[in-house]
C-alpha cells in the first residue's frame, strides 16, 4: 500500500535505560492493558500485541522514554509498524497488510508459531529506529474520518454569516483543516449525500440516534484554511506521509485506504499548516481571517493530550479574542480527557459514557455558549447528531459503545 525506502541496516542492541522504577512500569502496563479491553479490543492482532506489553513490563516501559504527553500504546505501535512500512526485514511484517499490500494476505494472529508478540518484542526492545521515534515523534493521526462529523458540525454554527476562516489546533498533515475538500455519504433510513465540485474521496459515516444534521444545500464557501501544529507533517516527504500511515491501525485496512488517497489529493493541494505553539497562535490565526469571513477554530482528539493548565490557558485566549470579535470554536474530544473545557451535558439526559463529543462553543457580542452537538465515533465512523427535530427513528437504537 505504500512505497517503502528499502530495508534499515541495524543491529539488535541493548534497551537504553529509561530511568523510573516498576511502578511507572506497572503504570505504562495500565495503559497497554486498557488499550487492549477498548481502543483495539475487536482487533486481533493489536489487541495480542497491548496484551503482551500489559504483562511484559521491560517493554512497557519503552513508553517512558517519550515526552509525558506522548506516552501512549499507540506511539509504540505506531514506531513498530513505521519500521516495517521502512522496509525492516522482520517476519512481524507478515500479519501486517499495510505491508505486505492488497496481493497478499496477512497471517492470522495465533499461539506458537502464529504469535506475532514475539518479533514485536525484539523491534519494541532492540530497534534502534523505534527508540529514536520514541524519544522524538509524535502520535499524529491524521483521521480525515472526523471530517464527517465536522462539516455538518461548522454548518450548524456558520448559518447565514457567509463565507468561513477555519482554523484547525493541532493540524499535523492538515488532512482536516478543510473539510469541503471531501464528499460526504451518511448512512441511515434517511440516507444524506453532499459531494461538491471539488470531492474527489467520498467519506461514509452511519447515522444514529432519532436526529440528522442539517446538510447546506452545496458547500459553504471557505475564504481560508489553516491548521498550526508544534511538529507540522508535510505530505509530500515520504518520511512523513509513512509516519501518518504507521499511525494507523494495520488491520483496519478501509481506514488506510481512505487516507492514502487523501494524502494523493493532498500532495496536489497541500493544506497550509504552520508550526507554532496552538494556543500562542491563535490571536495572529484569527486576525489574518479575511474580512467579511467568520472565524471557526476547529481540534479533533487534540487537546486531550494538553495539561489541564493548557486547556485552560487556551480557554482563556479564545474568551480574551471572543470580547472583541465574534468566533466559533468547534471540538470533537473524548469529555474525561478535557476537565479545563466546558462540556455540556447531553440533551437527553443520558450520562457521558466514552464516546467522543462533538461541541460547538460560539461567542457573540462578547458573550459565550456552547452546544452539545452530538456524539460520534472518534474516528467518524458513525454520529449521533443531538440537535434539531426528531426525524426518523432507526432500526436498531442499541447505547452507542466507544469503539464498534
Amino acid at each position: 500500500m505504500v512505497v517503502t525506502q528499502g530495508p534499515i541496516a541495524w543491529e539488535p542492541h541493548e534497551p537504553t535505560g529509561v530511568g523510573g522504577d516498576n511502578a511507572e512500569a506497572l503504570a505504562m502496563a495500565h495503559l497497554f492493558s486498557e488499550f487492549a479491553e477498548t481502543a483495539v479490543s475487536k482487533l486481533a492482532l493489536y489487541r495480542r500485541l497491548c496484551e503482551g506489553a500489559a504483562t511484559d513490563l521491560e517493554v512497557a516501559a519503552r513508553l517512558l522514554l517519550a515526552p509525558p504527553d506522548q506516552q501512549v500504546p499507540n506511539l509504540l505501535l505506531a514506531a513498530v509498524h513505521d519500521v516495517l512500512l521502512a522496509g525492516e526485514q522482520s517476519p512481524l511484517a507478515q500479519w501486517y497488510p499495510t505491508v505486505l499490500g492488497e496481493a497478499s494476505v496477512a497471517r492470522k494472529v495465533g499461539d506458537g508459531d502464529d504469535d506475532p508478540w514475539p518479533h514485536f518484542r525484539t523491534l519494541a526492545l532492540h530497534h534502534p529506529q523505534v527508540e529514536m521515534h520514541l524519544k522524538t515523534a509524535r502520535t499524529q493521526t491524521n483521521e480525515v474520518g472526523r471530517c464527517s462529523a465536522l462539516y455538518p458540525a461548522i454548518w450548524s454554527v456558520l448559518a447565514n454569516r457567509g463565507p468561513v476562516g477555519l482554523i484547525e489546533l493541532g493540524a499535523s498533515a492538515g488532512l482536516n483543516t478543510d473539510p469541503t475538500r471531501y464528499g460526504y455519504r451518511y448512512l441511515g433510513d434517511q440516507p444524506i449525500t453532499s459531494i461538491g465540485p471539488k470531492a474527489k474521496l467520498i467519506l461514509e459515516c452511519q447515522l444514529r440516534g432519532i436526529r440528522v444534521p442539517q446538510m447546506p444545500p452545496e458547500p459553504f464557501e471557505v475564504a481560508s484554511a489553516v491548521g498550526v501544529d508544534l511538529n507540522p507533517l508535510n505530505v509530500g516527504r515520504l518520511s512523513d506521509s509513512r509516519w501518518l500511515l504507521a499511525c494507523q491501525w494495520p488491520e483496519e485496512t478501509d481506514r488506510c485506504a481512505q487516507l492514502q488517497a487523501a494524502l494523493a489529493l493532498a500532495t496536489v493541494v497541500p493544506p497550509q499548516v504552520r508550526r507554532g505553539d496552538l494556543a500562542h497562535e491563535l490571536s495572529s490565526l484569527i486576525a489574518a481571517v479575511p474580512d467579511g469571513a467568520y472565524p471557526i477554530v476547529t481540534a479533533t482528539w487534540v487537546l486531550g493530550y494538553l495539561s489541564l493548565n493548557r486547556q485552560r490557558e487556551l480557554l482563556g485566549e479564545l474568551e480574551r479574542i471572543g470580547r472583541h470579535r465574534d468566533l466559533a470554536f468547534v471540538f470533537a474530544e473524548q469529555p474525561e480527557r478535557i476537565p479545563g473545557l466546558p462540556m455540556p451535558p447531553r440533551s437527553d439526559g443520558v450520562v457521558d459514557g466514552r464516546s467522543t463529543a462533538l461541541v460547538a462553543m460560539e461567542w457573540v457580542d462578547g458573550r459565550r455558549n456552547e452546544t452539545r452537538l452530538g456524539d460520534m465515533h472518534p474516528h467518524g465512523r458513525w454520529i449521533e447528531w443531538l440537535e434539531g427535530p426528531n426525524v426518523w427513528v432507526p432500526v436498531d437504537s442499541e447505547p452507542n459503545p466507544l469503539f464498534s
